[in-house]
């Protein structure tokens, strides 16, 4: 995970990297806070994601709402892209 907008989403999104996520994402915002106010999440890579995976999207997207941030999602493909739409969060984030 790096990038300065962007955060590289790994092959498994779920609850073991959620620590490593949430640390990245952070560091992040705290730029974008102040600039941009973008943050994308590159999911090119993702392959799989679980309940809690979309736990950490959805608490992001609500730190991001604190500072008055935005956050996309781009280049997400097959099954991840299905069981996000299954969990509605196109209506909170903006999905590619």
């Amino acid at each position: 995970m790096n990038g300065v907008d962007t955060i590289t989403i790994p092959k498994r999104f779920d609850y073991s990297i959620s620590a490593e996520f949430n640390a990245a994402f952070v560091s992040l915002l705290d730029k974008v806070a102040s600039d941009g106010k973008l943050v994308k999440l590159d999911c090119s890579k993702m392959e799989y994601i679980d309940s809690a995976g979309i736990g950490l999207i959805v608490m992001s997207y609500k730190k991001a709402q604190q500072v008055g941030a935005k956050i996309i999602m781009i280049n997400v493909q097959g099954a991840v892209k299905e069981t996000l739409a299954l969990a509605n969060v196109q209506k909170l984030i903006e999905i590619n």
